[in-house]
């Protein structure tokens, strides 16, 4: 759950701390984060359209949940089929994100004293990955494949920048190969495309774009190492359905803490255990199901993006504690017992673990691309788990493709 605190209080004051009253304030105000929990709620209970009520209800977030509403709101729009709104707000993440690269100092001291509850959310390092994903589907779906390109280049950036803890994330980075593909940048594709096939467990799922565009720039060595690795059967045709599919709920972050006496706590967040499995997809009526499909359990990268930064949460949490301590005890070193008890209980109670996230993604992403003939087509979509008994089967919108056509569908399973 979000936890509230207030925007911009003042923790040091020349007379001491008044804990008493921080205290209060932490209890009695939710504001912002309220909304975002209840709007969440409304979201995985089936009901977007009051997630979104919830979220343009009441005054604007505070600095320090903006990040979470531009986010939430982002793929609750999204799911909607307001891909246009839904690019609006997580445009203003984005520009947010690349805000944050210049830290406060004074926000940085007073969570040292206090909480990291005290700071503005400023993303992991896998969901400031995912605004470009969302947004390289919003462009598609919109057929704005100039925009999706622009997102794909960022996209790639973040992936440069933090690569230990987004390598497993082959639906982004499937999806940043198609859209320079999208716009004949054959190259740039086959690069992505390259690497992803020595990531990946085995090369099959990017065999056959590999072979296209290595085709295309002469490479012909390539061509011939991946051709054995092209699946025997695949549907045939010039023109290409594509389909963004989501399904299951990303971990929640949660509180994890180790104590030691009198009253010093460490405190971290991590991502709860399990994910979401790996959906079987099928095309109906032909019943197609030896697709490639390239998946990313955003669980799994989650995980991954929060132990690439542990040495900085470990680091920053050890000199809060120390900090806290010292101020125990030089309260303490004045012969005041019952002060020292009030600031120890304090400061333990204010030690919490940031465990705020962006709650309306997905478990799974999921991209499929089924080739086609020309012409008009009414296919559905039949999803399975495995080993479960669960099986829902989604009408696609009927398809009219001309030759060498590319279109997109998103769907939430």
């Amino acid at each position: 759950m979000i936890s509230p605190l207030p925007d911009g209080f003042t923790f040091l004051r020349r007379s001491g701390f008044h804990f008493s009253l921080l205290i209060v304030v932490l209890i009695s105000l939710s504001g912002c984060a309220g909304r975002l929990n209840k709007a969440v709620d409304h979201y995985h209970s089936g009901h977007p359209q009051k997630a979104l009520q919830v979220l343009n209800r009441g005054d604007q977030p505070g600095k320090r949940n903006q990040l979470l509403f531009f986010l939430e709101k982002g793929v609750i729009l999204h799911q909607m089929g307001e891909y246009q709104q839904s690019t609006a707000q997580l445009r203003q993440a984005a520009r947010l994100i690349d805000s944050f690269e210049v830290v406060s100092l004074s926000e940085q001291a007073g969570s040292l004293v206090t909480s990291e509850w005290l700071t503005r959310y400023k993303g992991e390092y896998s969901e400031r990955l995912w605004v470009h994903s969302y947004l390289m589907m919003n462009y598609l779906l919109l057929g704005q494949y100039d925009g999706a390109l622009v997102e794909a280049k960022q996209a790639l950036e973040r992936l440069d920048r933090y690569p230990e803890a987004l390598t497993d994330d082959y639906f982004t980075r499937a999806l940043i190969a198609l859209c320079f593909a999208n716009l004949a940048e054959d190259n740039d594709a086959y690069l992505v495309y390259r690497k992803l096939a020595d990531d990946l467990p085995g090369p099959a799922p990017v065999a056959a774009e590999i072979v296209w565009h290595a085709g295309r720039l002469g490479m012909v060595d390539e061509v011939e190492k991946y051709r054995s690795f092209l699946p025997r059967r695949l549907p045939e045709g010039e023109s290409e359905l594509v389909l963004f599919v989501a399904n299951g709920q990303i971990p929640v972050k949660r509180s994890g803490n180790v104590f030691f006496p009198p009253s010093i706590r460490f405190a971290f967040p991590y991502y709860s255990a399990g994910g979401t499995p790996r959906p079987g997809i099928k095309i109906l009526p032909r019943r197609w199901s030896s697709l490639p499909l390239l998946s990313t359990a955003l669980g799994d990268v989650a995980r991954d993006a929060l132990a690439a930064r542990k040495a900085r949460i470990i680091v920053k949490e050890t000199v809060r504690v120390a900090t806290k301590e010292v101020i125990a005890q030089s309260v303490g070193n004045k012969n005041d017992a019952a002060a020292e008890a009030l600031v120890r209980v304090a400061l333990f109670l204010l030690e919490e673990p940031d465990t705020r996230s962006w709650r309306t993604l997905p478990g799974r992403l999921t991209l499929v691309r089924i080739p086609l003939p020309a012409g008009r087509h009414e296919l559905q979509v039949e999803l399975t788990y495995s080993g479960l008994a669960r099986r829902k089967i989604i009408d696609l919108p009927e398809i009219q493709l001309r030759q060498g056509q590319r279109v997109f569908h998103a769907i939430r399973f």
